[in-house]
């Protein structure tokens, strides 16, 4: 009874692109990818039982072939040390493009084209060793053809280094024409995407070889590719055909279209957005389903949950996070000056924008939901126009305590809608720019509404401050009006769905809280400043004369009592002056208090000194005797 052999089989793409995305390649950090795989290769022979020996003694380790292989781990030790090499190449080729480097630039492409060959030796082993185990049964197509793109991406870079332009236009057309059939074969879109961030990484050498060797087509890299027929592919990889045939049969047409998981095209305002990183894809397919789900759940009744819309949230917060990063390490790069990598960073920034829009979007509706709980629980009156709580002051202060919660989350909401209409692909869409103009005006709207009904239902209401934020609410809701249902230009990239008839109830709804908040306002009892009325006791105003200079009486008519003298006056200066009947005209008061003033004058008179006397000083004159 034969042994059953083991499966060696890995994802050899998958494995590179995270490991090169998470230990430093994607920002260009090719020393830390260096000694990431050192590390790695440590690791990987401690595991694997092909170390060197302990302490001072050396020991060769075993050689890995096709005999000896028994883990997947041995290929991967494989496929590290030409890794580790590679990044040490490509590290030597950065610093060569710097300006004040030591070490002569001679010297640096003489260590750079040999650590070239180093990681060619290596990725040699790997495809020798993987082509015999695919013959045995223990290696499926897919990885090997995998490690023949790796191995061919290797050759080539050796070859364009070396200026062999043909040799390496072979290899990379070669390389393309796998992972155009396994992007064609691929059960989901993150496979897809895989493939298409490997074909992007080495279209540019596609196009500068078909420059070297003459083509003016060189820019055209699919009918560069054409030109390469299959038996000079055939030259560069043995049994090329066969592989490609075998990798097409792996994976059947029929069950791939019936049970591909794929990424539903992603559009905002009417522009498709290219998703080609299989990071990002990824994510986006989890964005995609969790939102599927709250859909379906909102058909059925049940989408109210705040579990639903906390999942939905955590989701598109994790994808803006991994777009922030690509974006991020794509300008920490420094290679935007190519033209690949200028519209690679349009697609991440605009991929980022777009993730940021469906966050801020779902996060505004999430906040609604708890508005519209919070109103249904809440004892504030539906009618504006009441202002008195049934219940004590206990349901006084709960429904103070529940209009603060709905403006907090106003608050929330209007900050969302602000962050929205500042980005750029909000900015460039004039029917997307007006929605978030129009939404931002409604709910800002709605905040003061709620706001001067705080200040009326308070236990110290403030009647003034209410009737200012319910004018400014009238404003914004005919502002909201304007821009949500007559707009100048079709709206776009709806948040929400505002009807006309919920912004004339909420105008409606403010104008009767206005007339209210006016009516409160009035009625409240002023008191009369304390100097009003201590003025009119003393002072008599010459009503005539006011008359007069207005142009309401000439002079010729009779006057008329003065309204400061038909009140008798109860504190005079003068307690001796007669008090002036109720109907008597001014003259007559004016003369009474003269001839007052003349019958007090002697009596005050007699204390002063007499005529030839010198007066007195103080203490009896004594400081003024002579």
């Amino acid at each position: 009874m034969t042994a059953q052999k083991n499966d060696l089989s890995f994802g050899v793409l998958s494995l590179l692109s995270k490991e090169r995305g998470v230990y430093g390649i994607r920002n260009g950090d090719h020393e830390r990818y260096q000694r990431h795989c050192s590390n790695k290769i440590h690791r990987l022979r401690q595991v694997s039982g092909l170390t060197c020996g302990k302490g001072k003694v050396y020991k060769k380790p075993v050689a890995i072939t096709k005999d000896t292989v028994k883990d997947v781990r041995q290929l991967q030790l494989l496929l590290f040390s030409s890794e580790r090499s590679l990044a040490h190449s490509h590290r030597l080729k950065s610093l060569s493009s710097k300006p004040n480097v030591e070490i002569p630039k001679r010297t640096l492409r003489k260590e750079q084209i040999s650590w070239l060959r180093a990681a060619l030796k290596s990725s040699t082993s790997l495809y020798t060793i993987a082509t015999s185990l695919s013959s045995s049964s223990q290696l499926d197509t897919r990885t090997l053809a995998e490690i023949t793109i790796y191995h061919l991406s290797i050759r080539s870079e050796l070859s364009f280094e070396r200026s062999n332009w043909a040799e390496s236009l072979t290899d990379l057309c070669a390389r393309r024409r796998l992972l155009m059939t396994m992007g064609d074969a691929a059960k989901n879109s993150y496979d897809h995407a895989l493939a298409n961030e490997f074909i992007d990484s080495y279209d540019p050498l596609i196009r500068f070889c078909a420059y070297k060797l003459g083509r003016k087509d060189s820019h055209d890299i699919e009918g560069v590719v054409s030109d390469i027929d299959d038996e000079m592919m055939g030259e560069a990889v043995p049994e090329f055909l066969n592989l490609v045939s075998s990798l097409r049969e792996a994976v059947g047409a029929a069950d791939l279209e019936k049970g591909r998981k794929e990424l539903q095209d992603v559009s905002f305002a009417g522009d498709k957005i290219d998703l080609r990183n299989a990071e990002f894809v990824q994510v986006m397919l989890k964005v995609q389903e969790t939102l599927g789900r709250l859909q379906h759940k909102a058909e059925g009744g049940k989408g109210r949950a705040m579990k639903g819309w906390d999942s939905v949230l955590s989701v598109l917060g994790d994808a803006e996070g991994v777009a922030k990063r690509l974006l991020d390490d794509h300008e920490a790069s420094g290679s935007s000056t190519s033209l690949k990598s200028t519209r690679t960073a349009e697609t991440l920034s605009l991929a980022h924008q777009y993730i940021v829009f469906l966050l801020l979007s779902y996060r505004v509706k999430r906040d609604l939901v708890l508005v519209e709980t919070l109103q249904n629980a809440s004892v504030v009156p539906s009618e504006p126009k009441i202002f008195k709580i049934p219940g004590g002051r206990v349901k006084v202060e709960e429904a103070v305590k529940s209009l603060a919660a709905i403006i907090k989350l106003y608050d929330t909401i209007l900050q969302s809608l602000s962050q929205v209409r500042s980005l750029a692909i909000v900015e460039e869409k004039d029917g997307v720019r007006i929605m978030a103009e129009g939404l931002e005006a409604f709910f800002h709207s709605k905040r003061c509404y709620q706001l001067a009904r705080l200040h009326c239902i308070h236990p110290a209401p403030s009647y003034a401050s209410a009737v200012q934020l319910v004018s400014r609410a009238d404003t914004l809701a005919q502002k909201a009006k304007r821009a949500l249902t007559k707009p100048d230009v079709p709206l776009q990239e709806e948040i929400l769905t505002i009807k006309s008839e919920e912004i004339d109830k909420l105008a409606a709804n403010i104008q009767a809280l206005e007339s209210a908040a006016k009516e409160a306002l009035f009625a409240e009892r002023i008191p009369k400043p304390v100097f009003f009325d201590t003025a009119f006791n003393y002072i008599d105003l010459p009503m005539d004369d006011l008359e007069v200079l207005a142009g309401i009486k000439k002079k010729s008519e009779p006057p008329t009592p003065s309204k400061a003298s038909s009140q008798p006056a109860a504190h005079s200066v003068h307690p001796s002056a007669p008090a002036a009947k109720p109907n008597a005209p001014v003259e007559k008061v004016k003369a009474a208090s003269n001839r007052t003033t003349r019958e007090t004058t002697p009596a005050l008179e007699e204390d002063g000194p007499k005529a030839g006397e010198k007066p007195k000083g103080w203490l009896g004159g004594w400081f003024g005797r002579s």
